[in-house]
Parts: structure tokens; C-alpha cells; sequence
């Protein structure tokens, strides 16, 4: 099926150079990490681990949890609680996972340009995307763009919206998956390790301006959805 072409072509891709990040002990030879589960839901919908994959909207969602934070470095985290001292979430997925669920809705690494450093001066570039997160209050459901989780306490408003870009992290010299290796999945200070970053560089060397959004009442450890939509059209 068509579906099953896609999702193998994007865990291909998404694997890519990770053996070599899984050496055995003494030299063995490297075990390549297990491929995510998918599941077809319906025609156009799959999920792949614990993200909802969207291929006719071009959109991905799975569960987070709000971090206990003040000061970030980073909008989101992988699951285990890594980097989650300077994240604002923790997405329950790992790196290539969430990776894979980005590459089944057309984002291209092929468009990106990541960042060469932790505060690179250069802005990255690559396929825009929309985030935004999801809670319920009572019988409702709160739902915020996710650059209103960045407060500037300097200028005393959220970071600019429409500013995130898909880059797919990149691999360390030794072969490792860099978001894997070091946790994390979105960022907002230039940095190589995300899989999505913002080109406004709202945080590049500005450490401790921006604090999660003290104004929206979001509790450590609040549940919440994290969606992601690709917004450009996909070759």
C-alpha cells in the first residue's frame, strides 16, 4: 500500500547514519535502533509510535507535559525528562521517532540549513511549520500558538509568531543523531541539535531573557497536545 511505502521510505530516512551511533560493546559490530510501530488508522491517518500522523492535513500530534521551569533554552524535550530543566515540554516520543512522523508529512531536509553552533549567529532555514499546544479547562480546551509559551521578560511580551522551520538535527561526528544525543527536538536558540528551530532568534545569546509565559496558567505537569502542520506545499 501506498501508506506502508511512505512510512518505510521515512523510517529509512529517518535511521539514517544512527547505526553507526549504536556500536556494540568492544567493538562489535553496530546494532541499528528498532524502527517505530505504525498503525494505520483510517485512509490518510497513521500513527507511528505515539504520534497521530495527519498525512492529508499535513500534521502530526502526540502528548506532552509542561516542564517545572523558569529560565528556557529550548521549547521542547524528549521523553525521560532530558534537558527538561530548560525546556518548556516534554514530548513522550524520542528523536526518531518524532523525526520520522515529520518526514511522512513532507518536510524535507533537503530545504533546511541548520545552525553550525549553539548560538549561531546565522539564522537556520528549511520547510515552515505551525506549532501550537492543546490542554483542557473544564469542559473546554485551551488551545495557544506555541511561541506564546516564550516569554520575554525583557521587552515584557511573548516572541514574534510564524518563525519555525523543520532542520532534522544532523549527526555527530561519531555518528550519533544529534536531537537523540542530547534530547532535544524543538529550540529557539540556533542550535544543531533540534529537529525544528526558529529563525527569529528570539533567545540567541540571551540567556535567562526568556522564561516560560508566566501569564497563560500552565502547571508543572499539565498534560497537554502538541500539534505540529507543515504550511508550505509539499514537492
Amino acid at each position: 500500500m501506498v501508506w506502508r511505502r511512505h512510512v518505510a521510505a521515512a523510517a529509512m530516512i529517518a535511521l539514517a547514519g544512527a547505526t553507526a551511533s549504536a556500536a556494540g560493546p568492544q567493538g562489535q559490530a553496530p546494532v541499528p535502533p528498532a524502527p517505530p510501530v505504525v498503525e494505520k488508522l483510517a485512509p490518510g491517518l497513521v500513527r507511528v509510535g505515539p504520534i497521530r500522523v495527519d498525512l492529508t492535513r499535513r500534521e502530526i500530534s502526540l502528548p506532552a507535559t509542561i516542564n517545572d521551569v523558569v529560565v528556557l533554552e529550548f521549547v521542547a524535550n524528549v521523553a525521560k525528562g532530558l534537558k527538561a530543566y530548560e525546556s518548556a515540554l516534554t514530548l513522550q516520543v524520542d528523536a526518531i521517532t518524532f523525526n520520522t512522523a515529520l518526514l511522512l508529512i513532507g518536510l524535507d531536509k533537503a530545504n533546511a540549513r541548520v545552525p553550525t553552533q549553539h548560538f549561531d549567529p546565522i539564522p537556520p532555514a528549511g520547510d515552515p511549520v505551525e506549532m501550537w499546544i492543546e490542554w483542557k479547562t473544564g469542559a473546554a480546551v485551551r488551545r495557544v500558538p506555541v511561541e506564546e509559551l516564550l516569554f520575554d521578560r525583557q521587552f515584557g511580551k511573548t516572541v514574534p509568531s510564524g518563525q519555525w522551520v523543520y532542520t532534522g538535527s544532523t549527526f555527530l561526528p561519531d555518528g550519533r543523531f544529534w536531537a537523540e544525543a542530547d534530547g532535544i527536538l524543538i529550540g529557539f536558540v540556533h542550535s544543531p541539535a533540534p529537529v525544528i528551530e526558529s529563525i527569529g532568534g528570539a533567545g540567541v545569546n540571551r540567556f535567562g531573557a526568556i522564561i516560560l509565559n508566566p501569564n497563560i496558567g500552565l502547571s508543572p505537569g499539565l498534560e497537554v497536545t502538541l500539534t505540529v502542520r507543515a504550511t508550505a506545499t509539499a514537492k
